[in-house]
């Protein structure tokens, strides 16, 4: 304790990612993966609740250098101009339109995104794009895996001139699967830049050169997924160097 009141003055500022906190039974939760990842990429983890208010949502984005938006249920169709299919799962409103707002004001601020699962799918409704309801249908391998979370269960082909190649190196990406949604569609302002075998969308970045990545996979559980991590708080970084 001691050691940190007389080092304190010489702290140095680490970036502080913005994650967006999922929300149940009254409570704004957040799973330990996700700022534990943060810390481990050198950032200073906040939780974003959801809250629909403009002025506090700018504020927000205002004071934190990257934003992570979370995984979570289903994204209410509505919000994209479709009626509810009968393979749509739980919806949670008081996710949906916060989450939508800030998505598209941190694209227009420049601020580096990273999506992940819901996060992926978040972005795309929120800049255009479209989401299927309900991939089951359409699918030929298992995309909600009964393995452990830190399990790779299923592999992904990323495109060389990526930022995920870039990141990783790899043309293949062994990850986890937790979802029954999925990009359809990822719309003009994204392009796909990672698909499973059977042909659904698992990555997409900007397609206007910003600091923007969804995936559709869960980084924070599996070890491999650090980098992602260390690539969204070097961008942050770079966000707070140019303020």
């Amino acid at each position: 304790m001691s050691q940190i009141y007389s080092e304190f003055p010489e702290s140095h500022r680490l970036p502080l990612i913005g994650i967006t906190g999922n929300y149940e039974d009254l409570t704004c939760k957040l799973g330990q993966g996700y700022y534990q990842s943060v810390v481990a990429a050198g950032g200073i983890p906040i939780v974003i609740p959801p809250v629909v208010d403009k002025d506090i949502l700018v504020g927000t984005l205002e004071r934190i250098d990257a934003l992570i938006l979370s995984g979570g249920s289903d994204i209410n169709p509505l919000f994209a101009g479709e009626e509810p299919l009968r393979g749509l799962h739980g919806i949670n409103q008081k996710r949906d339109l916060p989450e939508l707002m800030i998505a598209q004001l941190a694209y227009n601020r420049q601020i580096p995104i990273l999506g992940i699962c819901r996060g992926i799918q978040t972005l795309a409704v929120a800049l255009g794009g479209r989401i299927w309801q309900d991939i089951n249908e359409k699918t030929t391998m298992k995309h909600s895996q009964d393995a452990d979370r830190s399990e790779q269960t299923h592999s992904v082909g990323i495109e060389k001139d990526s930022l995920l190649y870039g990141i990783y190196g790899q043309e293949q990406l062994l990850v986890n699967s937790f979802h029954h949604q999925a990009v359809r569609d990822a719309g003009p302002k994204f392009r796909v830049v990672g698909k499973s075998p059977d042909h659904i969308i698992e990555a997409m970045e900007s397609s206007e050169f910003k600091p923007i990545i969804g995936v559709q996979w869960h980084p924070e559980c599996l070890e491999e997924g650090l980098p992602l991590f260390q690539w969204l708080v070097e961008e942050a970084k770079n966000l707070s160097a140019c303020a």
